[in-house]
C-alpha cells in the first residue's frame, strides 16, 4: 500500500500548491444576491438563487428565459480588464452586459446546447458605468430531460477578468497533473505488456489510463476555448465514461485469474455497447438515459465484484488486499458524485481521485503478482536444474549404452558384409561398403554355387540406422537359404519379395541379384528398383548401363522380375553401385550423378578393381567435400 500512499500525498501537495493563492476578494466578487429570472410566456421577473437548478425552483422542461441582476461599479475601482465567471449553463446562452452582447455559448435562436462548456466573459471598460447601476442579462434555454439547467453549478463571479483567467487555469493545472499521473500509468502498463505477452492485467490496466484521459481532457476549460467542436468533447466524456468501467472490470477478472462468466459478459458487453452508443450524435436527453443505463450498470459490476474479492480475501491473496483499498476508496468517491450529480447536478469529480487510487492499486498489484511469480519462478527453475542434471545424468548413462549398442551393431554388421577384395574362381572382385551413420542400410553379400556359378546380391534398404540394418541381416539369412536352392536370379527376388513383404511398412528395398555362369559363359541378372550395374568392355572402352529396371521390394504381394543375360569376355569389367554413389551432393548442392562416375569408370579402366574403388571413393569425397549424404556401396568385378 506504500506507492499508493506516496502517490496520493505527492497529489495532496500538488492540489494544495495549486490552491495556494485563492482568488482575491478585493479584485473580484460574487454575485450571490439580486438575482431575478422571468421564464418565457410570463410577463414579470421573480426573485432567483444562483447555483441552483431551474428545475430545484419549480420550473420545468423545455425552459427558456432570462436571468438578471443589477451591479455597481465601484464597490472597489476596476483597474484591469473586468469578467464574469459563470461557470457550466445547462445549456446555451448569450450574456449581455448593459445590454451589449459579450459572448455566447451554443446557440438559442437555432437551439444547439453545449452544457459543460466554460462560461468566462470579459467586459469591456468603457462599457461599465461607474457609480451607477449596470445591468447583466442572461438569456438561457434548456431542452435536456434530466438537466437542471440554468445558472446551477456555482454562484457566478464578476471581477478582474485575469484573476478568473487564472483561476481556471489553476484548475486545468490540477486536471493536468491527474492526466498525465494516467498517462504515465498507461505507459508503464503498456511497456509491461509489450515485455511480458501474456499479463492480460497489464493491457486492459493500461486501456484503463488512456480511456481515463479522454474522459478528463473535455473537462479542462481550455478546450472550451480552443474552438474544438463541442459533439466531438461529448463524445469522448461520454464513451470513454461508459467503457472504462468495463476495463476495469476485465483488468480485475484477469488479475486474479478469473473465468468471465455469463453476468460478467452481460454486464461488461452492456457497458461497451453504451460507450459506442455515445459515438453517435444524439441529444442531450438521450445522452441523460444512457447514463441512468450505465449507472445501472455500475450496481451490477458492485455485485460482481463483492463475491469475487470476498473468495480472493479468504484466500489471503495479497493483490485482493491492495485492490480492495482502491476499489473502497473509489466507491465512496463516485456515490458523492453520483449523489451530488443527481440531486444538485454539482459533480465535484471525485471519483477521479478515486480512480486513480484503483490504477495505483492495480499497478502495485501487476508488480507484486510479478514478483511473486518471479520468487515461484525461481524455485521451479532450481528444481528445475536439479532434474535437468539429474536427467542429463540418466540420459548420458543412457546414450553411452545406445553407443556401445551401436558399436555392438556396426562391428556385428562389418562382419556380415563381406569386404571383398581378390578372386573368385576366374572373377577378380574388390568391394567398399561405407554406412553413413554407424549402421547402415545397403547390403552385400555373394554365394558361391560350384565351381562355375558365383551369385551376388545388392540391396539398398530405404533410410538408415538401426531399422535398416535389421532389414538387411534379414535379407542376409533369406539370401543364404535362396541361393543354395535357387540359381536364377528373377526367382530369387521374386521370393525375397514375398517373404520381405510380410514384416516391411516402409523400409521398402532395391536389390539387384546377378550370376555369373563360367561355365556357359554367360551372365545373368534381374532388377527390382536398383540402379542397373555398368558394364565396361576392352574394346572400345566405353562404359554402358545395362537395361532393367524392375519394381522394388516390398511394396506389391506378388512381382515378376525380369532375368536379363549377356554373353561373357575376358576382359569384361562389371559395376555394381547403390544410388549413394551418385546422388553424393556438392556444397552447391549439385549432385555426384552418372555422367561424372561412367567418366571415372572410362578414365581408369587400366586400373585394377582395387584401385579403380580406391579412385571413386577419393573422387566422390572431393566432390562433396568429405560429406557423404548416404551409405556408399559399390562392386568392382573383372572377367579373368
Amino acid at each position: 500500500m506504500k506507492p499508493i500512499l506516496f502517490g496520493y500525498f505527492l497529489l495532496c501537495l500538488i492540489a494544495s500548491d495549486l490552491y495556494s493563492n485563492p482568488i482575491d476578494p478585493e479584485k473580484v466578487q460574487p454575485l450571490n444576491e439580486g438575482w431575478e429570472y422571468k421564464h418565457e410566456g410570463r410577463e414579470n421577473f421573480q426573485m432567483i438563487l444562483p447555483g441552483v437548478g431551474l428545475t430545484s425552483q419549480g420550473f420545468e422542461i423545455p425552459i427558456k428565459g432570462v436571468y438578471r441582476v443589477r451591479v455597481e461599479y465601484p464597490l472597489t475601482s476596476p483597474t484591469g480588464s473586468q469578467g464574469i465567471f459563470l461557470d457550466r449553463i445547462q445549456s446555451a446562452d448569450k450574456v449581455y452586459f448593459n445590454d451589449k452582447l459579450i459572448g455566447k455559448t451554443g446557440e438559442i435562436d437555432s437551439y444547439s446546447a453545449a452544457w459543460f462548456r466554460s462560461r468566462l466573459y470579459k467586459i469591456p471598460l468603457e462599457w461599465i458605468e461607474k457609480g451607477k447601476s449596470n445591468t447583466i442579462r442572461v438569456e438561457i434555454e434548456c431542452r435536456e430531460l434530466g438537466f437542471h439547467c440554468g445558472i446551477f453549478r456555482s454562484i457566478p463571479k464578476l471581477g478582474d477578468f485575469d484573476e478568473l483567467k487564472d483561476a481556471l487555469i489553476q484548475e486545468d493545472a490540477l486536471q493536468l497533473v491527474l492526466i498525465v499521473l494516467f498517462l504515465g500509468v498507461f505507459l508503464q502498463q503498456s511497456i509491461s505488456y509489450s515485455l511480458n505477452r501474456h499479463s492480460r492485467a497489464s493491457i486492459f490496466l493500461s486501456l484503463s489510463a488512456f480511456l481515463f484521459v479522454f474522459w478528463r481532457i473535455p473537462l479542462l476549460h481550455k478546450m472550451h476555448y480552443a474552438e474544438v467542436p463541442f459533439g466531438l468533447l461529448t463524445r469522448s466524456f461520454f464513451s470513454s465514461q461508459s467503457v472504462f468501467p468495463a476495463c476495469i472490470l476485465y483488468f480485475l477478472y484477469a488479475l486474479f485469474r478469473k473465468k468471465t462468466g455469463t453476468a460478467a459478459k452481460i454486464v461488461m458487453k452492456s457497458s461497451l455497447v453504451i460507450g459506442s452508443l455515445h459515438l453517435f450524435e444524439l441529444d442531450g436527453t438521450q445522452r441523460v438515459l444512457l447514463v441512468y443505463a450505465w449507472e445501472g450498470i455500475l450496481v451490477f459490476m458492485a455485485v460482481l465484484l463483492i463475491p469475487m474479492f470476498y473468495e480472493e480475501l479468504r484466500k489471503k491473496v495479497m493483490e485482493a488486499l491492495i485492490m480492495v483499498g482502491g476499489v473502497g476508496l473509489l466507491a465512496i468517491f463516485a456515490i458523492i458524485d453520483v449523489v451530488l450529480d443527481n440531486l444538485t447536478g454539482k459533480n465535484m469529480f471525485l471519483s477521479q481521485y478515486g480512480f486513480f487510487a484503483l490504477l495505483i492499486s492495480g499497478a502495485v498489484s501487476i508488480s507484486y503478482q510479478n514478483a511473486r511469480a518471479h520468487t515461484e519462478l525461481k524455485k521451479l527453475n532450481a528444481n528445475l536444474e536439479g532434474k535437468v542434471e539429474q536427467r542429463t545424468a540418466e540420459l548420458r548413462r543412457q546414450n553411452r549404452i545406445l553407443h556401445e549398442e551401436l558399436e555392438m551393431a556396426a562391428n556385428l554388421q562389418t562382419r556380415l558384409i563381406p569386404q571383398l577384395d581378390g578372386r573368385i574362381h576366374r572373377l577378380s572382385v574388390n568391394s567398399v561398403y561405407i554406412p553413413v551413420d554407424q549402421v547402415g542400410g545397403d547390403f552385400l553379400d555373394y554365394h558361391i554355387l560350384n565351381e562355375k556359378k558365383v551369385m551376388f546380391i545388392l540391396c539398398d534398404v530405404l533410410g538408415h540406422g538401426v531399422a535398416s540394418a535389421l532389414v538387411s541381416s534379414m535379407l542376409k539369412v533369406s539370401f543364404l537359404e535362396l541361393s543354395r536352392k535357387l540359381d536364377e536370379p528373377s526367382k530369387i527376388l521374386s521370393e525375397l519379395n514375398n517373404r520381405m513383404f510380410q514384416v516391411l511398412e516402409k523400409n521398402f528395398i532395391s536389390a539387384l541379384v546377378c550370376l555369373y555362369d563360367l561355365e556357359r559363359d554367360e551372365f545373368r541378372y534381374s532388377i527390382a528398383g536398383h540402379p542397373p550395374p555398368v558394364l565396361i568392355r576392352e574394346e572400345p572402352a566405353e562404359p554402358e548401363f545395362l537395361k532393367g529396371r524392375g519394381m522394388i521390394l516390398g511394396m506389391m504381394k506378388t512381382i515378376e522380375p525380369e532375368t536379363y543375360t549377356i554373353a561373357l569376355k575376358t576382359g569384361d569389367r562389371f559395376f555394381f553401385y547403390t544410388d549413394g554413389v551418385t546422388e553424393a551432393l556438392s556444397p552447391q548442392r549439385e549432385i555426384f550423378g552418372e555422367r561424372r562416375l561412367l567418366e571415372v569408370l572410362k578414365n581408369n579402366f587400366s586400373r585394377n578393381p582395387r584401385n579403380l574403388n580406391e579412385e571413386i571413393l577419393s573422387t566422390v569425397k572431393s566432390f562433396s567435400s568429405s560429406k557423404i549424404p548416404d551409405d556408399l556401396t559399390y562392386l568392382t568385378v573383372d572377367i579373368l
